[in-house]
């Protein structure tokens, strides 16, 4: 192991490291969705441990932060009780062992039998919160979830956790819906037990469902009228309408007028690597739903060889992690084909911005299909 240390070291110092298992599908199939969330076949519980003990002795000799991650939702497997039990057992450095919240959509977990069994569980893995996405009054949330249970799903999922001593946290997702719908929303937290609020700017990828979600993406003036309105729900607003004023379109056309280094402007990203397990037990380079490379499978390759694949990748945080960078156009020619610009959309990082741009000019990306 000492060679392997030591190449370790050399390659992926201070680096983090994501794995997410998709052993579950998801209760809806949101617009907004970068990981490619939806009803899907579950990895069968045998495989999920299998899946474990194969990782595992993979993951220890690297160096860094390393997170394991049971997805797309995890509650909505059958054998959800005894997976959250034994990842927690089985990967404790790389599985929460403190305070965190548990996402849900509420779909297919109010419908469980074993409920009570499931929230037993949860606290002995840390978990005491539970975090429920919103994204406007009923007809838009479910419009954007794609599913007509969406919505009350919410209600009922909030209130009995909420009976079962767990704080409820709310991820509101910034769109026009949201904004137009802000005074609903408000009661509606009031109202349904909310503890803390999250206030999140949809990421843009290349993929199909983000180019459906733009239509309601906020914009910059659909942001400013919550001017002065944030601070009873807890958000902070001066870093919202910071990145507001950044991250908006017509301020990146301005930063980048003279041109921009992809491969510099990557560095200013963290350095982080996704990966993401397949319900095959195949292993791909790249988050789910923006897949680039396929390194393996963890049953039909040996732990060496997937652990050299796996520290022979590079950040894939942005701009490489969806293009080939040497093969981007200069920024101006981007611009010249963007502008005069017809919207003035905000992002959560001014990269997402170019991303559609580039979709808007037809640059292929490099994910798997």
């Amino acid at each position: 192991m000492r060679k392997r240390e030591m190449v370790i070291k050399e390659m992926s110092s201070a680096m983090q490291y994501t794995f997410e298992i998709t052993m579950a599908g998801c209760g809806t199939n949101c617009m907004h969705c970068s990981v490619d969330g939806g009803p899907s076949r579950n990895m069968s519980f045998s495989d999920y441990i299998k899946c474990l003990k194969k990782l595992k002795p993979i993951l220890d000799p690297l160096e860094g932060d390393i997170s394991v991650t049971p997805g797309n939702e995890p509650l909505n497997h059958p054998e959800a009780r005894k997976i959250l039990s034994y990842t927690h057992e089985m990967m404790p450095k790389y599985y929460p062992d403190q305070p965190f919240d548990t996402p849900t959509t509420g779909v297919v977990f109010m419908r469980r039998k074993d409920k009570e069994e499931i929230i037993d569980v949860l606290p002995k893995i840390g978990a005491n919160e539970v975090m429920l996405t919103l994204h406007g009054n009923e007809k838009h949330h479910n419009e954007i979830v794609r599913n007509p249970l969406g919505y009350q799903s919410i209600v009922d999922t909030a209130q009995y956790f909420h009976s079962q001593g767990f704080k409820i946290v709310y991820n509101l997702m910034v769109s026009k819906y949201l904004i137009e719908d802000w005074d609903t929303v408000v009661s509606f937290l009031k109202e349904h037990h909310s503890s803390k609020v999250h206030f999140t700017i949809p990421s843009y990828l290349p993929i199909e469902r983000l180019n459906i979600y733009q239509k309601i993406r906020a914009e910059y003036d659909d942001c400013m009228k919550l001017k002065g309105r944030l601070c009873e729900m807890g958000i902070d607003e001066e870093k919202f309408f910071e990145k507001v004023e950044s991250n908006c379109e017509k301020t990146i056309a301005q930063r980048f007028k003279d041109g921009i280094d992809y491969k510099r402007a990557e560095k200013e990203y963290p350095n982080w690597v996704f990966f993401n397990i397949s319900q095959d037990l195949d292993i791909y380079y790249g988050n789910a739903g923006a897949r680039t490379k396929l390194l393996g499978n963890l049953l039909k390759e040996s732990e060496e060889e997937l652990y050299q694949r796996i520290i022979a990748q590079k950040a894939n945080y942005s701009y490489s992690a969806y293009y080939d960078v040497d093969k981007l156009p200069a920024i101006q020619s981007i611009l010249e084909k963007v502008q005069p610009l017809q919207t003035n959309y905000v992002y959560s990082r001014e990269s997402d911005c170019l991303y559609w741009w580039f979709n808007q000019c037809n640059i292929p990306d490099i994910l798997l299909k």
